[in-house]
């Protein structure tokens, strides 16, 4: 009896057989959370509008800055120039002519000048700060050479060379100018005040033309600009020989600093303007 009823019994189920039903239960457990296709395609494209938005907004925030980045100004030793002086062969009278000249076939206008700092960006429409901080940057340079020099005066700015052929737009041909202590000084102040780093080496010069002109025409606007500024000096040389040995530059005396808003991105020149003069 006790044997037919062990007959009776099913057999214990195997591993195998445990391991297959667990597996079963395990996939309809899981089809049974599986999102549905519409759901999914929701989820994918909400995901994909967040990104383009968060792309959307990053660009236009680096546009506003870039923006507001054009708003450049740059701080100017300019020749000093009298309206009613009738002298037409001082440097400024003779700079003021032949940039007048050379550029009007670009329709390009600006002012003779030797620039100390720029571009500085400023990303306010209010100029009051830059005007304030101008004016505290040339009362430093004027305690400093004043103590040096007992005078309140900043020197001349010198062009021992002739007219040189640049690489730039508005490098295109320039005057050199020499590389003084009161010049380093005064940069190195204005740097220190406008919080302005330039990894380029400072060459002081007054540039004549502006311009993507060809080589060959960057050599024959050279070669007219000496004749204006390099040959001027060769009326008192007695020996033309040693012409190039008596030549002592071009120069005029720096007795002021000028703020302009230049906009590096207009170059025809026509928006810059003179903020303000300050006396040294």
């Amino acid at each position: 009896m006790r044997f037919r009823n062990l007959m009776a019994s099913p057999p214990p189920p195997s591993s195998a057989t445990t391991t297959r039903t667990t597996r079963t239960t395990t996939k309809k457990k899981k089809s049974a959370v599986r999102p549905l296709p519409l759901l999914r395609f929701a989820v994918i494209c909400s995901t994909f509008l967040s990104l383009f938005f968060v792309a959307f907004f990053l660009k236009r925030a680096r546009q506003n800055r870039h923006q507001n980045r054009t708003v450049a100004y740059s701080l100017w030793f300019e020749p000093p120039f009298d309206d009613d002086d009738d002298d037409e062969s001082s440097l400024s009278s003779r700079a003021k002519k032949f940039i007048a000249e050379e550029n009007a076939k670009n329709d390009v206008a600006f002012e003779p000048h030797v620039t100390l700092l720029g571009p500085i960006y400023h990303d306010s429409a209010d100029e009051s700060e830059l005007v304030a901080k101008t004016a505290r940057m040339v009362r430093e340079i004027q305690r400093e050479e004043g103590h040096k020099n007992k005078r309140r005066r900043f020197g001349e700015i010198r062009f021992p060379k002739g007219a040189q052929i640049g690489t730039t737009y508005f490098q295109c041909v320039y005057l050199e100018a020499e590389v003084t202590m009161n010049l380093i000084r005064a940069r190195e102040k204005a740097i220190e005040t406008f919080d302005v780093r330039d990894a380029r080496r400072y060459v002081p010069h007054m540039s004549l033309v502006y311009g993507d002109y060809s080589r060959s025409e960057r050599v024959r606007l050279t070669t007219k600009a000496d004749e204006v500024f390099r040959k001027a000096f060769s009326l008192f040389n007695t020996d033309e020989e040693n012409e190039d040995e008596n030549f002592t530059g071009e120069a005029f005396e720096a007795t002021s600093v000028s703020l302009w808003k230049t906009d590096v991105e207009d170059k025809s020149c026509k928006s810059w303007r003179k903020i303000k003069e300050f006396p040294l």
